[in-house]
């Protein structure tokens, strides 16, 4: 037990502060983004991972929805979906267009694959999540277009 208690307190100590610092590479965003879907250690506040304009979005939504109603997200964009088992977890090379980047994130979720393209941007010094877009089965989205939606 006290080796668990000790690996969790490892793992949530490398992954609290990568969150609360900017992140020198796509590469390294989305490796801190996604490493709570593989510990089960989410952070309170997942403002840090996101840019100005993105966070703006889901606060707008936040305003938005009555209490207790489910807002414009019924899914975890970020897996594709509501549950999740991670595995298999490869995060692509970067595009990059000046500030902006380009990334392929894959992976498989209960053994099935899944990607997803991020559009991240460089802000205050670190790369943050601007948009992404998920492109599974029947459903494509793209996150920006859903919290618009939303708001009609």
């Amino acid at each position: 037990m006290r080796r668990l208690l000790a690996l969790s307190g490892l793992v949530l100590a490398l992954v609290a502060p990568a969150a609360a610092q900017p992140f020198d590479t796509p590469e390294a965003l989305l490796e801190a983004f996604y490493a709570p879907y593989l510990t089960d250690d989410f952070p309170e506040n997942e403002e840090s991972f996101r840019s100005a304009a993105l966070n703006a979005l889901y606060e707008a939504d936040a305003e938005s929805t009555p209490e207790g109603e489910m807002g414009a997200l019924d899914f975890d964009p970020y897996i594709d979906g509501q549950d999740y088992q991670i595995a298999n977890l490869e995060i692509g090379e970067p595009v990059y267009g000046g500030d902006t980047a380009t990334v392929v994130v894959s992976f498989t979720n209960f053994d099935e694959p899944v990607e997803i393209t991020y559009d991240l941007v460089n802000e205050n010094g670190g790369w943050v999540i601007d948009d992404l877009e998920g492109q599974n089965g029947e459903f494509a989205y793209r996150l920006s277009e859903i919290f618009a939606a939303a708001q009609e």
